[in-house]
């Protein structure tokens, strides 16, 4: 799986921009003209020869000019590629071509920041007619259709019918993202029984000693489990030093379906009471933090997890001390880029004698039961941009490229080349992953695969870089559709199309409201607070450093529930 496919940032669902614009005033206001569409050569005219700077969302500067992919392009669209040779994964880099306004003519920055609205008003891109993309690129169009409230993201404030950014459809994270995981072989000697029937992942490789099972335990249940990890000496050596559960202290996906089984999600929002509150002010985390706690002073909690983030939590699990583990599907799958990943990486030496159990979300108490879905709403996420220098004409040729490379699958070759060529089926063919063959960039360099491709991934995409082994586990456990249904756990309300204020407010307060939540969450975990008696207190401090604004300007949100039926 490609980095930039498989990494679940909110960076990449944000899709925005992190620099400072140059644009005087005079450009982020000026008027454009109207489009004549009719004027514009028809589709798959292309007997001008067109010269276009393009970027995607792979960019990093290590691309080759007259590289395989561009040859191709250029001769198929009769254009002229100019490569871009920055790395537009580097904030710096991404300054400073902004700085200089010498931008590319498409660009799919991958840093954080400002919305595409924003990026428009600065006067760093242009729109893209809706007439435009009906005429150059109907897959793109016909995705969107097919995409809950698609054909409304990214408007021009005030039309209906220019968009200020393209955006992706993200597959690859379509169900659940996170899932529990157990030492098999630690519940086998201590004579805990699997919740259901369980299934091999794979027959070599070590997916042979990774199972799953699309039965859960309750949290009760796995209370249960998790003392006898701590103190029935599971691993056999006589020494009271394993523990049920190891978190990690910079982010919270740890928690994620342990959260889920309290019915929240964190950053997300929810109704209590007749109120609109966010997940960290209401009282199932409340509850959620006093079952966290319980289990700490329960001595089930390894106490070094206020050292450790996720990297060195992957080290620690490896050591075979902790018997319950988060993971996704293509680390349950062992897929190649998650290697050292826990939990997988218990079973990566082949003389391992570790085994491993997946399940489905743990079971609340109420019967909540899931995890917060990775995009609030729907399946479309990241942002393509079009500078401002384009010209109609090679905007319509862009778009027949766009079109093309990333909805049109017949476009493989841009990703994988020639498959028997530069590219190789890990399995079974068209059921497993491709493979690069080694004398040949994965991306960019010689070949220019995903040189100029966009983030984006229907399932058949998806099929090309997970292994058969994690669309196996996603298809009969993580991405069935009766889980989806029954555990995607999604916001009450969102601001999809950016209506309100809340991008600024969020700007301005997050970072004190996330260092208020991650202090009181640590203290709360280990102890150092009393929940009951300074829990007031601490929704009383989260309001008054911002978070009543963010409250009272979410309230002008739309309902999630009805964005999904648009």
């Amino acid at each position: 799986m490609k980095k930039f496919a498989k990494t679940l940032s909110v960076a990449a669902v944000s899709g925005a921009l992190l620099f400072t614009s140059a644009c005087s005033s005079k450009e982020a206001s000026k008027e454009e003209k109207k489009v004549s569409v009719e004027s514009l050569p028809d589709a798959g005219d292309f007997k001008d020869q067109l010269t276009l700077n393009l970027s995607g969302s792979v960019t990093r500067g290590k691309v080759e000019d007259g590289n395989y992919v561009q040859k191709k392009l250029e001769e198929q669209f009769n254009v002229k590629i100019e490569n871009t040779k920055t790395d537009t994964w580097n904030a710096d880099q991404v300054n400073l071509m902004v700085a200089s306004g010498d931008l590319p003519d498409t660009f799919a920055f991958t840093a954080g920041g400002k919305t595409a609205q924003e990026l428009y008003d600065s006067g760093l891109t242009r729109t893209i007619p809706k007439e435009m993309l009906e005429k150059y690129a109907p897959l793109y169009m016909k995705m969107l259709s097919e995409n809950p409230s698609g054909d409304k993201m990214n408007l021009k404030k005030g039309t209906d019918n220019e968009y200020v950014a393209l955006i992706g459809q993200y597959a690859h994270v379509d169900g659940l993202v996170w899932g529990p995981t157990f030492r098999l072989d630690w519940m086998e000697k201590l004579g805990i029984r699997p919740p259901g029937e369980i299934k091999q992942v794979g027959p070599s490789g070590g997916r042979e000693k990774i199972y799953y099972t699309d039965g859960a335990y309750t949290i009760q249940e796995m209370e249960e489990i998790l003392k006898a990890f701590t103190f029935d000496d599971p691993d056999g050596n006589g020494k009271d030093d394993t523990y049920g559960i190891s978190p990690w202290n910079n982010n919270t996906n740890w928690a994620h379906t342990l959260m889920g089984s309290f019915g929240i999600a964190p950053t997300f929002n929810l109704m209590e009471d007749g109120k609109l509150v966010s997940t960290e002010i209401s009282q199932n985390y409340k509850a959620f933090l006093k079952q966290m706690a319980k289990w700490y002073d329960m001595g089930l909690i390894d106490p070094e997890f206020t050292t450790l983030d996720d990297k060195k939590s992957w080290e620690k699990y490896k050591q075979g001390k902790v018997g319950y583990y988060v993971a996704q599907p293509s680390y349950i799958a062992m897929d190649d880029w998650a290697k050292g990943r826990a939990p997988q990486n218990i079973v990566e030496n082949p003389d391992s004698t570790a085994k491993l159990l997946a399940t489905a979300p743990e079971i609340g108490k109420d019967g909540q039961q899931g995890e917060g879905a990775f995009i609030p709403v729907g399946n479309l996420a990241d942002a393509f941009y079009v500078s401002k220098d384009v010209t109609d004409e090679e905007l319509a040729r862009i778009l027949q490229i766009f079109d093309y490379i990333n909805f049109d699958n017949d476009a493989r070759w841009t990703l994988y080349g020639e498959v028997g060529v530069h590219s190789d089926w890990e399995g079974e063919p068209e059921k497993s992953a491709l493979k690069i063959r080694p004398e040949f960039a994965e991306q960019e360099g010689n070949s220019g695969f995903w040189a100029y491709n966009f983030r984006t991934y229907d399932k058949e995409r998806v099929g090309w870089f997970q292994s058969e082994y994690t669309m196996k586990v996603k298809n009969e456990l993580y991405a069935r559709e009766d889980v989806k249904e029954k555990m995607m756990i999604r916001p009450y309300k969102w601001d999809l199309f950016n209506e309100t204020n809340i991008k600024e407010l969020e700007k301005r307060y997050k970072g004190q409201l996330d260092t208020i939540v991650a202090e009181f969450r640590m203290k709360a975990i280990v102890g150092e607070v009393d929940i009951d008696k300074e829990w007031d207190s601490y929704v009383e401090n989260w309001k008054n450093n911002g978070g009543q604004e963010i409250l009272a300007e979410l309230e002008k949100a739309p309902k999630v529930s009805d964005l999904l039926k648009q």
